[in-house]
């Protein structure tokens, strides 16, 4: 969905959001802003938009068991055909050996890998989130909303540490449901090893330096694959982020204009398949009934609302039960979107 798209179905103007609208939107400003989730503590001077590259580095795939399906030259898009190949994702460069009990990552990165692996609890309330960055993070400045307390110096394996102590505003709620609320939080960084700055950010009872020191202690070097994974990916694309642990984008490399997106919608988002036609901007055709992971799953070719450009909208569920959306350019052909969709992958 484009801006074009955006305005036309969530303008001033328009009727109240339905929840397809709204997930649809949902994927579409994450794919222009930078930086942690709503979820988090926001930090001062991450409150505006900031814009994320376009190009963000290619991701190695395996040229084996290719799939090659002619497809159609669809408006904007290159008269060359769809190849898909085995795709090989980006991973976290560190994990917790052992795994703090009770908590599951999710991760945000670029196609250069991620970047933020957030450990909560499914209410938000206990956990911690991890950065790493080749650059030492800047301290935080007290405002309004982020208040600093006490700073001192500790060690992480022989290694000096700083820990700061604060409190910011959070709001857990989604969009049009803001709860904000006060929330202490304790801040670990350290240079872990050279050019590899790490921050860990605790709340509830990670809220505290020894807790933190204990997670530090349990950082060993052994990738993690993202939460929300594809098996399967065009020819020349690459990962442009992944968010959330929810959200994936991937890019044409050599069409920059040109990208799909993987996402998982909260439940409250789901649009019952028989309501499809309804919630969704811009259908040009029937629901098709298609198959994917074993269970029934529903295709509709939609107009973007922009330069006569169409896509392909995928519902589909893993063997789990839960939803997933796939939005794919016109130059895919039904073939291709429903074995996209049959390899991706969601471990929460």
């Amino acid at each position: 969905m484009n801006e074009v798209m955006l305005l036309r179905e969530a303008g001033p103007e328009a009727p109240p959001l339905s929840p397809g609208v709204r997930s649809a939107a949902r994927a579409a400003l994450l794919a222009e802003i930078e930086g942690p989730a709503p979820r988090r503590s926001r930090r001062p001077g991450r409150k505006g938009a900031v814009r994320i590259g376009l190009a963000v580095g290619t991701v190695a795939a395996a040229f084996a068991t290719a799939v090659v399906v002619a497809a159609p030259d669809g408006p904007g898009t290159p008269a060359d055909s769809i190849t898909l190949v085995d795709f090989e994702m980006p991973t976290f460069p560190l994990s917790l050996d052992p795994e703090p009990p009770g908590l599951r990552p999710a991760f945000d990165g670029t196609g250069d890998g991620a970047s933020i692996a957030d450990y909560h609890d499914i209410d938000l309330l206990e956990g911690f989130t991890i950065y790493v960055g080749d650059d030492e993070p800047e301290r935080p400045d007290a405002t309004a909303d982020h208040r600093i307390g006490d700073v001192h110096e500790v060690e992480v394996d022989g290694r000096e540490a700083e820990v700061l102590h604060g409190s910011a505003m959070w709001c857990p709620g989604p969009e049009d449901d803001l709860r904000c609320t006060d929330r202490g939080f304790t801040e670990l960084v350290w240079e872990r090893a050279e050019d590899q700055w790490v921050r860990i950010e605790g709340h509830g009872s990670y809220d505290d330096t020894a807790r933190l020191l204990e997670v530090a202690g349990s950082l060993v070097d052994r990738p993690q694959p993202a939460t929300l994974a594809v098996g399967l990916a065009p020819a020349g694309w690459s990962v442009q982020f992944y968010k959330m642990g929810r959200v994936l984008t991937l890019v044409n490399d050599d069409f920059e204009q040109q990208t799909l997106t993987v996402q998982v919608p909260l439940p409250e988002n789901v649009v019952p398949p028989e309501r499809l036609l309804e919630e969704l901007a811009g259908p040009l055709g029937p629901v098709v009934p298609v198959t994917v992971h074993g269970s029934p799953a529903h295709l509709v070719l939609l107009d973007a609302g922009y330069l006569d450009e169409r896509i392909w909208f995928l519902q589909a569920r893993f063997p789990d039960g839960t939803v997933y959306e796939l939005q794919a350019p016109d130059a895919f052909t039904q073939e291709q979107v429903v074995a996209m969709a049959e390899q991706v992958t969601f471990h929460p």
